[in-house]
């Protein structure tokens, strides 16, 4: 009998949070608004905008907002249109060189301008360094390989160094690693595994325009957000982390806040940002055909 009760209600409940299905009784589904990606260099310029107040102890001990995980359950639905990846950045990790695929050396002069990559880590940055092989030589070093000999590289930074045949697979690894990391925000697997240096132009003609959710010409003098919104046109993850706030609505004041913090600065809006890469686009392109 209970069961049949909850049962009644559970379905009746399925409406809206913003509805009632009786006295006091909101529906259970309920719209919840998460800021998701590069927010940490503008957090201070979120709470602010929504009117907390910073003491010496930090923010207001009242409990305003939340870090959440939302789970993107249709993602693969809402990616069905889209260009499938290979990986992305987050998928490769910096411990996967043994899972990633590269050619090995052979021990002849075939190996000579097969990519390689080094890194340099301290305690706030990690840097990768690209390079080739540029120099093979079949001597008696290194007996316990297969192959023998010695690899000479050099690295982007004018750096060489002498490798032998397992210290140049893992650098190869590292370097493919790079490559996948290109290739996972749309550059093509020709482009991310050569070394010769893009112009800006040259780039410019493969950019993939952003899309502002505002005609051109269009600007909201009452709703400032609008002024910078543009649709996003990636991948959808199947999850994401970011900030929610509890306050009803408060993403609306945090928005608003930061668009006319942005106005008053003077910062380009995102149609005339669009405006601007199309003309250089445009003439990348021009200049290509060329």
């Amino acid at each position: 009998r209970a069961m049949e009760i909850w049962r009644r209600e559970y379905d009746l409940a399925d409406i809206p949070y913003s509805e009632t299905y009786q006295f006091s009784c909101p529906g259970r589904h309920r719209d919840e608004y998460v800021f998701a990606g590069n927010i940490v260099p503008v957090l201070d310029k979120m709470l602010a905008s929504g009117g907390y107040s910073r003491d010496r102890d930090g923010w207001d001990k009242e409990k305003s907002f939340s870090v959440v995980r939302v789970e993107v359950t249709n993602a693969d639905k809402l990616n069905e249109d889209l260009p499938q990846q290979l990986s992305s950045p987050e998928q490769v990790q910096d411990g996967d060189d043994e899972m990633l695929q590269a050619d090995p050396v052979a021990g002849d002069e075939d190996d000579i301008g097969k990519g390689v990559a080094r890194e340099l880590v301290n305690k706030t940055s990690k840097v990768r360094f690209r390079g080739a092989i540029t120099k093979y030589h079949d001597d008696d070093k290194n007996t316990h390989l297969d192959p023998t000999g010695s690899y000479f590289v050099k690295f982007s930074d004018g750096r060489k160094l002498e490798m032998d045949a397992e210290q140049v697979n893992h650098a190869r690894r590292k370097f493919e690693k790079e490559v996948n990391r290109l290739v996972s925000i749309g550059m093509s697997r020709e482009d991310a595994s050569s070394f010769e240096e893009q112009t800006k132009g040259a780039s410019l003609a493969k950019t993939k325009l952003r899309k502002p959710i505002l005609h051109d010409g269009e600007e909201d003098p009452d709703e400032f957000e609008r002024n910078f919104e543009q649709e996003y046109l990636d991948v959808v993850p199947s999850s994401i982390v970011g900030l929610m706030f509890h306050r009803e609505d408060f993403h609306e004041h945090v928005l608003q806040g930061l668009s006319k913090r942005l106005m008053q600065m003077g910062v380009e809006t995102t149609r005339s940002l669009y405006n601007l890469e199309r003309l250089e686009k445009a003439e990348a392109q021009r200049k290509e055909e060329e």
